[in-house]
């Protein structure tokens, strides 16, 4: 997250930054006697949520992140529609991904490397797209 923090409180004079949470990557879920059913392993990066439900467990979630990682005011967190996760479906967003609308048109996706990793949230190409624009 620091890393996409930083990307908007830098682009923020070239474009309107938000946030959009989707569903939970880092999920864990347990049976009631507490046993591992799905998820990520247990202690992994030390995320261990358990997958959302409702739309307002969505909404708590995503205040917790931008609690956790300090995301300023400025950069509001949506919540993608639960259970249909339109925006996730419709623009493959997760994990977790950087995406540019321009008129309504998606213009750049973050790339995500075969194996899930990726080099950078964004990058100089990105950085220079955006610099033809302005509002």
């Amino acid at each position: 997250m620091p890393d996409y923090i930083e990307f908007a409180q830098k682009q923020k004079d070239t474009c309107k930054c938000q946030f959009i949470y989707i569903k939970e990557a880092h999920f864990l879920e347990t049976d009631d006697k507490g046993k591992f059913v799905d998820g990520w392993p247990r202690g992994y990066f030390g995320f261990e949520y358990p997958q959302h439900k409702s739309q307002e467990q969505r909404f708590q979630m995503a205040q917790t992140l931008k609690t956790k990682y300090n995301i300023p005011d400025e950069f509001p967190i949506y919540q993608d529609v639960y259970p249909q996760n339109l925006f996730d479906e419709s623009f493959g967003i997760w994990p977790d991904n950087l995406c540019v609308f321009k008129d309504s048109k998606l213009i750049y996706r973050g790339i995500i490397n075969l194996d899930g990793t990726r080099n950078a949230s964004y990058s100089k190409e990105l950085e220079e797209l955006l610099d033809h624009f302005k509002y």
